[in-house]
């Protein structure tokens, strides 16, 4: 009986051991076995801070020409959609009735001369004769007042007449600046009011304004001061342009922010050549706020965020993940720029912030940091390059 539960309990521990060997080593394989885990090495790259405005281009001088007297148009000069000159010959009106006035005016200008000549005269030969006591001192005075009368009336004249010869030159209406006109909004025959109908509009070219709106924080902590601001280079991108092919520089800065927006006032002003930047079209400037400098730079999706920091998890010597405080600056693309906290040569943690903790062990799986085409800088590549269009947010 005794041999017979001894082989009963032998065959029950062999049976045990049987069914949980193999499924044991199968279950403790995989836990015992780190991750894979993504991860780039830290570059520094040469990078230049960026920011993108949304402006309309404006003309530095454009005129809506009203005439100043008003009267009949007799012709029109321009060549509606072509440059004028300043100075250019525009539009007439009827002036014939003005011509007549400034003759008249000017023959009541020769005889109030004339009258006044005669007046002068009397009075200084009231002047010697009242020296020989031929003539009384009252009679002497009434010559000078006369006198005096007839010059006043040659003023009158004189002024009269210089106001009629000015309408008479208001008949011909010229361009005040040099540029672009539009259509003609009156055309002959039709009666005009001074300094109301409206005759057409011109507008200048070969430089363009692009105003734009800086907030005050970007402002304070790139440039302070106008001195530092001036100068500045951007380029303008039209709407459908590739790129942004067109360049100039900022030249002025108003003198205040705007309380209600929090924003200041800036200017770029770009040459147009070749008469692409037509006023009120929509446009993007683009400037670099500071100078290039070396920065490092990791993909944006490696950044995480705990409850007070922003941190990515870098690798050390024994493949453990590291946590590490960061400080990001701009973002290139699907980059971001590091301002402090991690040093070039350190693997950083691409995929897994989620999956994984500080101190856990990984396998890490190294892959290239593409920067190709991507824009970092003002002069590093073509602008012009629609592939290099990539700018910070």
């Amino acid at each position: 009986m005794k041999t017979r539960l001894l082989l009963l309990t032998a065959m029950s521990a062999l049976l045990l051991a049987g069914c949980e060997s193999p499924g044991s080593a199968d279950t403790q394989q995989p836990q015992n076995q780190a991750p894979s885990i993504e991860v780039v090495k830290a570059e520094a790259f040469e990078v230049q801070p960026w920011k993108t405005y949304t402006t309309r281009i404006e003309a530095p001088e454009q005129v809506s020409l009203r005439p100043r007297i008003s009267g009949v148009v007799e012709k029109v000069h321009f060549v509606e959609g072509q440059s004028v000159q300043e100075g250019d010959l525009l539009i007439s009106l009827d002036k014939r009735h003005l011509a007549a006035r400034v003759d008249q005016l000017q023959a009541e200008l020769v005889s109030a001369e004339a009258a006044f000549r005669q007046a002068q005269n009397e009075y200084e030969r009231a002047e010697r004769l009242i020296q020989q006591q031929a003539i009384s001192r009252e009679q002497a005075e009434l010559r000078e007042s006369a006198a005096q009368q007839r010059r006043a009336d040659v003023g009158s004249i004189k002024a009269r007449l210089a106001q009629a010869e000015l309408d008479l030159s208001y008949a011909s209406i010229r361009a005040p600046i040099s540029g672009t006109i539009s259509r003609a909004e009156i055309t002959a025959g039709n009666t005009v009011s001074a300094h109301q109908s409206l005759l057409t509009n011109i507008s200048s070219d070969q430089k363009r304004y692009a105003y734009f709106n800086m907030e005050e924080r970007t402002w304070y902590r790139y440039y302070g001061k106008r001195e530092n601001a001036i100068s500045a280079p951007v380029v303008v991108q039209l709407i459908g342009e590739q790129g942004y092919p067109h360049r100039g520089v900022i030249d002025f800065v108003d003198n205040e922010i705007e309380q209600g927006s929090g924003t200041l006032r800036i200017r770029a002003v770009l040459p147009d050549n070749e008469g692409q930047l037509l006023p009120g079209a929509f446009a993007r400037v683009r400037l670099a706020v500071a100078k290039a400098s070396a920065k490092v730079l990791v993909p944006d999706r490696a950044i995480a965020t705990d409850l007070e920091n922003k941190f990515v998890l870098t690798v050390n010597d024994n493949n453990q993940a590291t946590y590490t405080p960061v400080t990001p600056g701009e973002r290139f693309g699907e980059y971001r720029v590091i301002e402090e906290g991690l040093e070039k040569g350190l693997n950083v943690v691409v995929n897994g912030t989620a999956k994984i903790g500080p101190g856990m062990a990984i396998q890490p799986v190294e892959v290239d940091l593409d920067t190709e085409g991507l824009q970092l800088t003002l002069n590093k590549q073509s602008l012009d390059d629609p592939q290099t269009a990539a700018i910070p947010r």
